[in-house]
C-alpha cells in the first residue's frame, strides 16, 4: 500500500519503520529540521533502518491510498486531510471522536499498546512489544482489512468490534496511571506501591468508570495489572512535562469531566494540577 504517516513522534517513528518493510511508506512530519535528519538518515528503529520519503507540508497527501493520523490530540484541529484517502486515527483519549465524525473519508480507530521513546529526530527505541487493535468509525469498513494488509507476526495488528469500547478500555488505564505518574514524578508501579497515590487511582478509577459505563472492579483490576507489568516504565504524560511538552489531558480526563458534566472532583483537580505543572514549564521555574 502508499501509506503516509502523518506524526514523527516515537509512534509515528515506530509505525514507519516496522510498515516500511512491506509498504511504501511516506512521513509527514511539522518542522524542516526533522524532514531533513529523516531524509539524510532515514529511519532507525533498535537496529533496523529503513529508507522513507519525509514531508513537512501536506504534498501528496491526496495520492496516498491510507492515511494513519499519529499526531497529539491538540494538533488534530490543524490538519488539512484530502478527502480520497482512507484515514486511521491512533490518538490517546477520546476527544478525536468529534473531530472525525464529520469527515468524508473511511475512518478507522486505533490503539496502540507498544511501548516506544523517541531519541532523536530519526531514531525510535521500541522499549515494549506489544500490538494494535483497529476498529471501523464510519464509511467503507476497512479495519478488518487493514488488519490483514499491515500486521504480520513480528508486528501484530488484531481487529475489535466496538470502537468505544476499545477506546473506552485504553481511556481509563490513561487516566488514572498518565496524571499521578507525571504530577508525583513516578515510574508505573507506585500507583500501587504508593498507598496514598494508590487510594487517588481508586478514586480515578471510579469516576472514569462511570463516565464510561464501565464496570469499576473489573477495570481497578486492568489498571493493577498493567501498573504492575510496566512497573518500570514511564507515563507519556511525565515524559512530556520532563521534556518541556504540552500534556494531553484534557483529551484523557478532560473527556472524563466532560461525560460527568463535571461532575468529577479528582479528574478536576487532576487535571489543574497538570495544567500548573505546564505553567511552570512555560515560564521556565523550577518544579
Amino acid at each position: 500500500m502508499r501509506i503516509g504517516i502523518i506524526g514523527g513522534g516515537s509512534i509515528g517513528l515506530l509505525l514507519a519503520a516496522h510498515l516500511g518493510a512491506v509498504h511504501k511508506v511516506s512521513l509527514y512530519v511539522r518542522t524542516e529540521k526533522q524532514k531533513r535528519a529523516l531524509n539524510e538518515n532515514g529511519v532507525i528503529c533498535d537496529r533496523m533502518m529503513r529508507k522513507i520519503k519525509t514531508y513537512s507540508n501536506n504534498e501528496q497527501m491526496n495520492e496516498q491510498e491510507l492515511l494513519i493520523v499519529a499526531v497529539k490530540q491538540y494538533h488534530l484541529q490543524s490538519l488539512t486531510l484530502p478527502s480520497n484517502p482512507d484515514l486511521l486515527f491512533i490518538q490517546n483519549g477520546m476527544t478525536h471522536l468529534s473531530f472525525i465524525q464529520h469527515l468524508p473519508n473511511n475512518c478507522a480507530l486505533g490503539i496502540v499498546e507498544h511501548g516506544a521513546l523517541k531519541a532523536s529526530a530519526y531514531e525510535v527505541f521500541h522499549t515494549g512489544r506489544g500490538s494494535i487493535r483497529l476498529a471501523n468509525h464510519h464509511g467503507k469498513e476497512i479495519a478488518s482489512q487493514l488488519v490483514d494488509l499491515l500486521g504480520s507476526e513480528k508486528f501484530p495488528i488484531y481487529f475489535h468490534d466496538d470502537y468505544w469500547n476499545m477506546l473506552s478500555e485504553k481511556l481509563i488505564i490513561n487516566t488514572v496511571i498518565n496524571p499521578l505518574t507525571a504530577i508525583f514524578r513516578v515510574k508505573n508501579k507506585h500507583i500501587l506501591e504508593n498507598d496514598h497515590i494508590r487510594k487517588l487511582a481508586e478514586l480515578l478509577c471510579e469516576e472514569g468508570s462511570r463516565a464510561l459505563g464501565l464496570i469499576h472492579e473489573e477495570q481497578w483490576r486492568r489498571i493493577c495489572r498493567i501498573a504492575q507489568s510496566t512497573g518500570e516504565n514511564q507515563s507519556s504524560m511525565l515524559k512530556d512535562l520532563n521534556e518541556e511538552r504540552k500534556t494531553e489531558i484534557d483529551a484523557i480526563c478532560g473527556f472524563i469531566l466532560e461525560k460527568l458534566e463535571g461532575e468529577a472532583p479528582y479528574h478536576n483537580f487532576v487535571i489543574e494540577s497538570i495544567h500548573a505543572l505546564e505553567a511552570i514549564n512555560y515560564k521556565g521555574e523550577a518544579i
